[in-house]
């Protein structure tokens, strides 16, 4: 009889214990926040937080982080003691937190905008005086093709240059991996360059993808889009004032634009003047996608990967 009672309690715990250990991992939802400065030059906290059902922005920066607020409390002025310079009646400095949900510039504010789990929110102070607003950044990778922005997840296409066929490949089984469903590869000339509600991958040498029209008309206007170098005979790279900071004779960019104003859909530019550089972009996206973590853009050397814009 002792040994009956003995077994069934046994058995009991063991149910209770399993039952708790799927608890915590069925159940559990997170989303990280990333707090970085100077165009995602210098992270100054890293967390990943546990949510509950309808928690929005707000909610968990004044929970996790020390905050002060703006303009009825809808806006962030302070993270960790570092101020707005704009809300100073004195200086009026353009300097400011801007908050990324996925890679996408938030259009709402933080008390209005509710996450999802697995989100990846990035908040960075930088200077707006030369009013470059980038609102498409690469540095919530993958997040901004599995969750999208806002619960509308967008279908992604990815085209390349023939000679990066297998590199292209790897890329669109990465994502499939990490849960991203509607994607496709597509021909280079066939991508959705001017569809807003698209992700697009294009992955080739610069001189092989600017013969498309729309990267042309994107590149023609890079100062507004933040894109922070220029491709020629060499590579050169700006800070975000627009000044020529470094020059080199080869490497790739990582950079990411919005297609179009108010929407979520995004261009992901893989290109260069050299093809091991391409490559070794690509793999970083495949393999090691940490290296980009909370960068807004990236220049790969052949020994370096360098945050875009430069911080000068």
């Amino acid at each position: 009889m002792k040994k009956t009672k003995l077994l069934i309690i046994f058995i009991i715990i063991i149910i209770l214990s399993v039952g708790c250990a799927n608890d915590e991992i069925v159940g559990e939802e997170n989303v990280s926040i990333l707090v970085s400065k100077d165009f995602g030059n210098k992270n100054i906290k890293d967390k990943k937080i546990k949510i509950s059902e309808d928690t929005n922005v707000m909610e968990l920066m004044e929970e996790n982080f020390e905050v002060e607020t703006a303009y009825g409390g809808g806006f962030i002025n302070a993270i960790g003691g570092l101020k707005s310079g704009f809300t100073d009646k004195k200086s009026k400095n353009k300097l400011d937190w801007f908050y990324y949900v996925n890679g996408i510039l938030a259009d709402i504010g933080a008390r209005d905008y509710y996450v999802q789990s697995d989100d990846m929110i990035i908040w960075d102070y930088h200077d707006w005086s030369g009013n470059v607003y980038v609102s498409s950044i690469i540095g919530a990778y993958p997040m901004n093709f599995v969750n999208g922005n806002d619960g509308e997840i967008l279908k992604t296409e990815i085209a390349y240059q023939e000679n990066y066929k297998k590199d292209g490949e790897k890329l669109f089984d990465f994502l499939k991996v990490k849960g991203v469903k509607n994607i496709e590869m597509t021909k280079m000339g066939e991508l959705k360059l001017e569809d807003g509600q698209t992700n697009s991958i294009i992955i080739g040498n610069w001189d092989e993808i600017y013969k498309l029209e729309e990267i042309k008309n994107y590149y023609e206007n890079r100062e507004k889009l933040g894109m922070f170098f220029e491709i020629d005979e060499k590579i050169k790279l700006f800070n975000h004032k627009r000044e020529l900071t470094k020059e080199y004779d080869k490497g790739a960019v990582i950079t990411s634009i919005s297609k179009q104003y108010g929407m979520t859909g995004s261009l992901w530019m893989v290109t260069g003047n050299d093809e091991e550089s391409i490559k070794k972009a690509v793999n970083i996206l495949n393999t090691i996608p940490e290296k980009i973590r909370g960068k807004f853009s990236v220049f790969i050397t052949e020994d370096e990967i360098i945050s875009l814009p430069i911080n000068k």
